[in-house]
């Protein structure tokens, strides 16, 4: 059966269906041979998104979306400007740190991208970095609205796993910093070899740098209310995804950025990303159901207790799964298909919760930029030129592979890097 099961769900992929129709199509067709009602496809599925911690999907979603169109992201990279804008490979760099900041309100990694990217491609462009290094590190800086918190990822994670959330976004901020000067050192060695972004650059005065620094406050605030919320136990994760909606939408008046047409635009456009992942969490669950009810979950723990004798052996053997799957689909159908499968073998060999949640959100991060489904690069690429493929990011974007993926080893290696902070709170 779980021969059949791959086959079918590896050729449908490949076909190109997607991943929503592919997971529902071999579940509808497991249930089928299995002598067992249909009827219960659709009580899986149901079941699958009736949680009120979903609810804070589409709202991150949107707040993310209000802070992009409202004039956070201008205020943003300024500050990130002032602050690398002068060294060499400069832009590049404060595309990068704008990244960071950005995802610290966002939550989400294509809406990182595609906030920085619209606003910062053209500056790349004239100060004469090539568009493929452009697409290859305007992509993966996308990726820090996946792991700097709050990360609408780690809110899919906590909930199908069973962990912290608000451990998982505190968690977030050392390998997210991590990440963010890995990727900045690698902007600024390639961009004097390659003579990208020679532009010379005054230092500003110190009125002008506070003055830069006061604009950017309120939008860096966002993520201190949303965790500050969480973890005084005033709010649940949804209800400081509240928060982060109704804070984001009084600066984005205040700013006198948001317009009407803007605001309808976001609506339908958070509307549309948060009916997508929550339709692929709802059949995701039901061939959840599918995999359990064949054993197949028992079988995968049986492989790893007889074959990955330590906790160190169990991680790398996990992150070598997740790398090849990410390959081929997208980053909420892992977390919902495979989550709950790792999570109780990880407890066996008695890894902490919130590191293993780091572990699996740092290869979350990875698959977002590996082809040929990494959606954070191809919108890269889209940004950078419509008619871009992601052939045209090689060699820059292997070696950005290679640098999230050392930071992956990292976090295994060193788990004080992802519990430090979170056990400060126990």
């Amino acid at each position: 059966m779980i021969i059949a099961i791959l086959v079918l769900f590896f050729a449908l992929l490949f076909l190109g269906m997607p991943i929503a129709f592919t997971i529902g199509i071999v579940s509808v067709g497991v249930l089928f041979f299995s002598d067992i009602s249909l009827e219960v496809m659709v009580q899986r599925m149901f079941a699958g998104v009736n949680n009120f911690s979903y609810l804070a999907l589409p709202l991150f979603i949107l707040a993310g979306n209000i802070m992009g169109k409202g004039g956070l992201t201008k205020r943003l990279m300024a500050l990130a400007d002032v602050i690398v804008g002068r060294f060499s490979g400069g832009l590049g760099m404060t595309a990068v740190v704008t990244s960071a900041f950005f995802g610290a309100v966002s939550g989400s990694t294509v809406a990182t991208t595609y906030a920085v990217g619209s606003v910062i491609v053209p500056r790349m462009k004239e100060q004469k970095y090539s568009n493929s290094f452009i697409a290859a590190i305007i992509g993966p800086a996308g990726v820090l609205g996946l792991i700097i918190p709050p990360s609408i990822t780690m809110v899919i994670l906590g909930i199908t796993a069973n962990i912290s959330i608000g451990k998982l976004f505190i968690a977030g901020f050392l390998p997210g910093v991590l990440l963010t000067v890995a990727l900045c050192i690698y902007v600024a060695y390639m961009s004097k070899k390659k003579g990208f972004g020679v532009v010379e650059q005054t230092r500003p005065s110190r009125s002008e740098f506070l003055k830069i620094c006061l604009r950017a406050f309120f939008p860096l605030m966002a993520p201190l209310f949303i965790l500050g919320g969480i973890f005084s136990g005033l709010v649940t994760a949804t209800e400081a995804a509240v928060i982060a909606v109704v804070y984001g939408f009084i600066l984005s008046m205040f700013y006198k950025e948001l317009t009407f047409k803007k605001f309808k635009e976001i609506m339908i456009t958070s509307a549309t990303t948060s009916a997508i992942i929550l339709i692929i969490i709802s059949v995701a669950s039901a061939f959840t159901y599918v995999l359990t009810a064949n054993r197949i979950p028992d079988m995968i723990t049986e492989f790893f207790l007889q074959f990955a004798s330590t906790p160190l052996q169990f991680l790398l053997v996990v992150s070598l799964i997740l790398f090849i799957l990410g390959t081929l689909t997208e980053v909420t159908s892992l977390i919902i298909l495979l989550s709950p499968i790792f999570m109780p073998i990880a407890l066996q060999y008695g890894i902490d919760p919130i590191h293993f949640g780091m572990v699996l959100i740092m290869n979350f991060a990875l698959a977002n930029i590996t082809p040929p489904v990494g959606l954070s690069l191809i919108a890269g690429c889209s940004i950078t030129d419509r008619d871009m493929g992601i052939e045209k990011t090689f060699p820059y974007i292997l070696h950005v592979i290679g640098i999230v993926a050392f930071v992956v080893l990292l976090i295994i290696f060193f788990p004080a890097i992802s519990t430090f902070i979170p056990n400060l709170f126990d």
